[in-house]
């Protein structure tokens, strides 16, 4: 029984560390977040119609500029915007990098950050500001 402790104090370990275990899972860190936005890429910053309700899903990449696939496993993103009424959010069911933006009824301007972690709150790290403008 004293040589299968070792093994399982191991295995305990990497269990309870999220992502220590990013090389053996096959995905990076995250540095940077892009956007799609009804199915295509969001170049520069998200522009959204006064009280539109667009889709817009989370991509996160490494520090080469590569997509992170299959990140989200454990892992999740919040979406906050400056000011905070320029739009409402909410999350997708099941879809943890997926979020239903509502845009404010007025023209106007701002930022969103995109929030990533291993709890819903996701805050272990953040992206952005990257551009919003209701028009």
């Amino acid at each position: 029984m004293s040589r299968s402790l070792p093994f399982v104090l191991l295995l305990a370990a990497v269990a309870g560390t999220g992502c220590d275990t990013e090389e053996i899972m096959g995905h990076g860190t995250p540095v940077g977040a892009q956007f799609v936005v009804g199915g295509a890429a969001a170049a520069a910053g998200i522009t959204i119609s006064p009280g539109q309700t667009i889709r817009i899903e989370v991509e996160f990449v490494d520090g080469n500029g590569d997509h992170l696939n299959d990140l989200e496993d454990g892992h999740y993103a919040s979406l906050t915007f400056s000011p905070p009424s320029l739009a409402t959010v909410a999350l997708v069911t099941g879809e943890p990098f997926a979020f239903d933006v509502t845009a404010q009824l007025t023209a106007g301007s701002g930022f969103v950050e995109v929030g990533y972690g291993h709890s819903p709150a996701a805050n272990e790290s953040e992206f952005g500001p990257y551009t919003v403008s209701v028009q």
